[in-house]
């Protein structure tokens, strides 16, 4: 009986093997990143707003410090400078801050929004919390802080002292601030507007010309005032020639706001044509020393509060405690089963393991 073979099942073709995907690595966004040119664009506002708004969501709070400060930068570059104080008052951000850096950052641009829209004191506070919090490494940002410093000081009718200047690596950058703090000092308003000219382009650069500009009433305020210390009867026309005013009008007019502003203490004689000063008294016998000792109290306080709110403490786990309770108890009883047994170490020999 002739033998029957089944046919051999048929093997399937070997494939060729099939390569691995490569690995999408997906890029840190642009936006993200305040040295892009991307930041400063019109078109990008919308974005950081929606990817601030996405970051919150998911509370991501190191992203949306970051985000925010990008938005601000955006807003500031525009000249919107409303538009960024709705933006910090709307922000869910609360100190303490995730990242020293970016609470300098936005701290000072902050300070400068404040500065803008004339709230001088606010933007005082906030940038000495800028310059405190900046790394001694961000030089950069330290000069552009402090340059908003001096300024906003001058604005709130402040001399900086000399050694704000002279700070190390910085004596170059402040030069022309020195010579602007020279001229309020000393009331030199012709001066003041040479400085304010030739070094414009500068200022523009720093963000700090539209406050330059304010500080020339200032200049023309302590001016006066110096001129008042010195004479007790003042001709209107000898104060237009000292503070560089065309029209004696305008004279007689920054004399009567400096008197209604108590920046001095006289009498304007309109008929005869000059001012007449009281006599000067003494600092101490008026409120201007508690008045100032309250605002050194005031600072103290408010770094005492702001240090108190950056302390963090370590989230304590519940089951771990009990846990670690548990074995505490657990050697506890073992020693004291251990002192009760009173044999159990007596045929110890201690020499042995010697």
């Amino acid at each position: 009986m002739a033998a029957t073979t089944t046919p051999a099942a048929a093997v399937p073709p070997p494939t060729a093997a099939v390569p691995p995907a490569p690995v999408v690595t997906v890029p840190l966004p642009s936006l993200m990143n305040a040295n892009d040119p991307e930041v400063l664009l019109p078109e990008s506002r919308p974005k950081l707003l929606a990817l601030l708004r996405t970051l919150s969501l998911r509370h991501d709070e190191l992203g949306q410090e970051v985000v925010l400060n990008n938005a601000l930068l955006n807003l500031i570059s525009a000249n919107l400078f409303e538009q960024a104080e709705e933006l910090v008052a709307n922000s869910p951000l609360q100190q303490p801050y995730r990242s020293t850096n970016q609470a300098a950052k936005f701290f000072y641009y902050q300070g400068l929004i404040q500065a803008m829209r004339l709230e001088y004191t606010g933007a005082h506070q906030t940038l000495l919390q800028a310059l405190r919090k900046a790394p001694e490494r961000a030089l950069g940002f330290r000069i552009a802080a402090t340059k908003l410093f001096v300024v906003v000081q001058l604005l709130m009718g402040e001399i900086p002292p000399r050694s704000e200047f002279l700070q190390r690596d910085m004596k170059e950058q402040l030069q022309p601030y020195l010579l602007l703090a020279s001229c309020v000092r000393f009331g030199n308003l012709g001066r003041f507007a040479s400085i304010a000219n030739k070094y414009q382009s500068q200022f523009e650069h720093d963000r700090t010309y539209p406050l330059i500009l304010r500080v020339r009433q200032h200049v023309l305020k302590m001016g006066l005032r110096r001129m008042c210390q010195a004479y007790k009867r003042l001709p209107i026309r000898d104060i237009c020639v000292k503070l560089a005013v065309d029209h004696p009008d305008d004279a007689e007019y920054i004399v009567a706001k400096a008197i209604r502003d108590g920046v001095i203490d006289a009498v304007l004689d309109h008929e005869r044509g000059h001012i007449v000063t009281a006599e000067t008294a003494d600092v101490y016998t008026t409120a201007e020393p508690l008045h100032a000792f309250q605002r050194r109290v005031q600072f103290c306080n408010a770094v005492y509060d702001e240090a108190r709110r950056a302390m963090r403490y370590a989230t304590e786990d519940l089951d771990d405690d009990e846990t670690l309770k548990k074995k505490e108890a657990d050697k506890r009883d073992a020693l004291a089963r251990a002192l009760e047994d009173g044999d159990g170490g007596a045929d110890l020999d201690f020499f042995d393991g010697i």
